[in-house]
């Protein structure tokens, strides 16, 4: 039995050849691979200061909201409800029907005064 050891040398180199190549193929692709990793981890950090300061914002904004809303709340409770303006309306009512008749009594008594001097100037004149 003639063994090549030639043969048997180049096989051999060829396989040492190939799992040198497939283990640095995987080295590469896994470095890859953690760096890829290592942004992700990053980038989910950062993604996650960036909720929480959202969150934060979110928060305050909330707080204002509520705080103008009581605000608003006060204000509406201190204004005038339907009963109280159809009070005014009819108070207003009342005021102008009482003008009115302060008017035609003011204009009775200017006819009355003018009535009086004209009285007195034809009896001084006469």
């Amino acid at each position: 039995m003639n063994v090549d050891y030639g043969a048997v040398r180049f096989y051999l180199d060829l396989m040492i050849l190939l799992l040198v190549s497939c283990h640095s193929g995987f080295t590469i692709w896994d470095r890859r691979n953690k760096v890829t990793q290592e942004a992700v981890t990053k980038l989910r950090e950062d993604v996650h200061g960036e909720v929480e300061k959202l969150r934060a914002d979110l928060d305050l904004r909330r707080r204002r909201i509520d705080e103008t809303m009581d605000a608003l709340k006060t204000k509406i409770s201190d204004a005038p409800t339907r009963m109280d303006l159809t009070r005014l309306y009819e108070v207003i009512g009342d005021v102008s029907q009482l003008a009115n008749e302060l008017r035609g009594t003011v204009q009775s008594l200017q006819n009355t005064m003018h009535l009086i001097n004209q009285h007195l100037l034809e009896k001084s004149h006469g």
